[in-house]
């Protein structure tokens, strides 16, 4: 009889021993699986923005506007520019190759907004995308050929010109309220006013 209880003991010891174990090897996985979804996610924002950067472009009428911003103590800044990335056309509007557009955290939102054509202004010429969630923080700098500095802020100034590079971080916050930032640098093609 001591020998049965004593197996039993050395079983059940055994089977919660794999139990913790698989317990603990499925919360690993899942913790790289999410891991994994939000570096995809930011690698997938920074493509969508710096897409929309290679085909910046500088007008008088729409000019680059990068204002550094706080929201609870983390980076939240806008970045406005017009973009030939997508060319739409809407019935009985003047035609336009430019896209203006806008991305801002709002919250813990990344969201990116764009007049499609910035000739009209109705509620159907404006699309707003939620790029990301748990957006923990959205910093812009903007390098400056004549000062070959990095700046935080590119408006005013008298500012004729787009940035020679725009460095652009994202910070996303995992499933357990980690947060990890994402870099991208853009080299903006210098243009003519």
């Amino acid at each position: 009889m001591i020998e049965i209880l004593l197996a039993v003991a050395i079983l059940a010891t055994v089977s919660i021993l794999v139990s913790v174990s698989f317990s603990t090897t499925f919360r690993i996985m899942e913790a790289v699986d999410d891991d994994g979804g939000r570096e995809h996610l930011a690698r997938s924002c920074l493509s969508v923005i710096a897409q929309d950067l290679t085909t910046a472009r500088q007008m008088s009428t729409a000019p680059w506007i990068g204002r550094n911003g706080d929201l609870n103590g983390q980076p939240a800044d806008i970045l406005v520019f017009a973009s030939a990335g997508q060319v739409r056309s809407q019935p009985n509007a003047p035609e336009s190759e430019l896209t203006r557009v806008l991305y801002a955290r709002e919250g813990t939102r990344l969201v990116r907004i764009a007049t499609i054509n910035p000739y009209i202004f109705t509620p159907e010429a404006v699309e707003q995308v939620d790029l990301a969630t748990e957006v923990a923080g959205f910093n812009v700098r903007y390098y400056d050929r004549a000062a070959q500095a990095w700046l935080d802020v590119w408006e005013g100034q008298g500012r004729t010109s787009s940035p020679a590079a725009i460095l652009v971080e994202l910070t996303l916050l995992n499933a357990r309220k980690e947060a990890r930032t994402y870099t991208t640098y853009v080299s903006i093609p210098s243009q003519a006013s």
